[in-house]
């Protein structure tokens, strides 16, 4: 009977607990399109809006490499195209999305289409997968100086790519072709470099749960993990928050 009674009363609590949440976001998603409304009663586009919020933040606190992963959900891409532009405008130099199964990449040429269809002023100043280092050039966009790095990632990018390559250093050390003592942390960082680009400073993970699903292991070390709602009907508001939030986060390297 009191075991009945006992998970009568956590079900309430819990049921309780979540229309309590579902309640204190409503409130919050509400305050926050009230408050970018009113600040963007004099602004005419989301870039403009951006830049001016982007000026209030501290310059070296904006991400190098920004990691949005898309966890379960279908990409949008319209909304990674929104992404795209929102990144350049900012100054953020290389941004990559993460998606498990890979479709994304796949359909890479599909992507490359919906910039040139939402986005044709950005055409020109994005490298899709480029394996050089990031260059400062100018791409006329709100005066902020930057060539935009954009890579579409996988599973196949993340542990199956550590898998493999502890595979091949067995082999290797097995056949003589490479000496145990040679294996050390500058090998591995020169076997899975990103192509000369820095290892993501923050990755936003689309859904409620907050899980790499695979992401990088060797890059994400010192990586700053926030939670997006969803990348569909993303706004330029929601974007901002994250710019934010990441800007407040204070890196202590496991001090």
């Amino acid at each position: 009977m009191f075991v009945k009674f006992y998970r009568a009363l956590l079900t309430l609590l819990h049921i309780s607990y979540a229309f309590i949440t579902l309640l204190r976001k409503a409130w919050t998603d509400a305050a926050q399109l009230e408050l970018f409304n009113l600040s963007r009663s004099k602004v005419l586009t989301d870039a403009d809006y951006l830049v001016r919020c982007v000026r209030r933040v501290d310059q070296t606190r904006l991400p190098k490499h920004l990691v949005l992963i898309l966890g379960r959900e279908r990409a949008s891409l319209r909304d990674i195209v929104r992404v795209i532009a929102w990144s350049a405008t900012a100054g953020i130099p290389c941004v990559s999305f993460y998606d498990y199964d890979g479709i994304l990449r796949k359909n890479e040429e599909e992507a490359r289409r919906a910039l040139a269809k939402f986005k044709p002023e950005l055409v020109d100043h994005v490298n899709w997968n480029s394996t050089c280092p990031v260059k400062a050039v100018k791409n006329g966009l709100n005066g902020v100086k930057h060539k935009l790095q954009v890579q579409l990632l996988s599973y196949t990018d993340g542990k199956r790519e550590v898998a493999l390559l502890t595979q091949s250093l067995g082999k290797g050390v097995i056949t003589g072709a490479l000496k145990l003592e040679e294996i050390n942390s500058d090998l591995l960082e020169n076997k899975l470099e990103l192509g000369g680009l820095p290892d993501p400073d923050l990755a936003v993970v689309c859904g409620k749960t907050c899980s790499t699903y695979g992401l990088l292991p060797w890059h994400i070390r010192t990586t700053e993990f926030l939670l997006l709602e969803s990348h569909h009907n993303i706004r330029v508001n929601d974007f901002v928050n994250l710019l934010e939030k990441y800007a407040k986060c204070e890196q202590r390297y496991g001090k």
